[in-house]
């Protein structure tokens, strides 16, 4: 299934967009032959207004069209995992609860992607100080596992260059420290190349852990999201590397663009990413 991240309605929109905004340019998405999107929340002050009426206005119109909702990004939940003082804060629990009932509306939409940002700690750290911030955001991650799991969904983690976890590596330890199978990764494609990871062996590594994506490029210095084919990714191995390790999920496409070269861009990106399927 081809389709489109949240970085669609920010780039048509900016990233206050609305739930009507979102419902409203969906019969475009359907025209450009993509088959699903994802759900987002930036702003918490948003929150009220999709849980109320929002929710059910994209749920009504996606349906109408045709259209899948593949995963919910829960991108104002940054904030707690972004320093010291967040990361013992219990505001990530009831934000959970919000993001749970918006998902509730939405059958089709199994993944809750929690993104995790770059981590601010500008104090100066002793030996042990290391150990104790990654138990926390474990903690805190375990919390919300359960209770994603609980509603019959899986979760995922989106790590931005700088997050307290690290890269892949630092991934899959936090998943070997919490005993998990079943935690997931959004696979950002972007993010990764800018953090500098071998791209071309993360779904070797992590395989039936990566539960979505977000298909973006850029030149590996500078965590840009461009459209697939505009960067220095080499895509074809990559792409083949995704489908040989067993990966079925939706091939959603990041691009972060001027409002009015939104349309030529994702089209251009589909049809990037899609010949390449056809070739892997």
């Amino acid at each position: 299934m081809s389709g489109v991240s949240p970085a669609y309605f920010i780039s048509r929109f900016g990233n206050g967009f609305t739930p009507q905004q979102v419902a409203g340019d969906l019969k475009t998405l359907a025209k450009m032959g993509f088959e699903g999107f994802q759900l987002e929340v930036f702003h918490g002050e948003t929150l009220m207004e999709w849980e109320s009426e929002g929710a059910f206005t994209v749920r009504d119109r996606s349906r109408d069209l045709g259209l899948r909702a593949s995963q919910f990004v829960a991108h104002f939940m940054l904030q707690d995992f972004a320093d010291p003082q967040r990361l013992v804060s219990n505001e990530a629990i009831e934000h959970m609860k919000t993001v749970l009932d918006i998902v509730d509306h939405f059958d089709e939409c199994r993944v809750v992607t929690v993104p995790l940002p770059a981590f601010e700690c500008r104090t100066p750290s002793f030996v042990g100080d290391y150990k104790d911030l990654f138990e926390r955001c474990a903690a805190k991650v375990s919390r919300l596992l359960a209770m994603v799991e609980d509603a019959g969904r899986r979760m995922a983690l989106e790590i931005l260059p700088g997050a307290i976890v690290g890269g892949i590596d630092g991934f899959l330890r936090l998943c070997e420290h919490l005993s998990s199978d079943t935690l997931g990764f959004n696979f950002d494609t972007g993010h990764a190349w800018a953090c500098k990871e071998n791209l071309y062996l993360i779904p070797a590594k992590i395989g039936p852990r990566i539960l979505g994506t977000h298909l973006c490029d850029n030149f590996g210095n500078e965590n840009l999201s461009l459209r697939p084919g505009a960067g220095s990714i080499d895509w074809l191995p990559l792409l083949t590397g995704l489908k040989n390790c067993g990966y079925t999920g939706p091939w959603d496409i990041e691009i972060i663009c001027k409002p009015g070269d939104a349309e030529i861009e994702y089209g251009s990106g589909r049809n990037f990413i899609e010949n390449l399927l056809n070739q892997s």
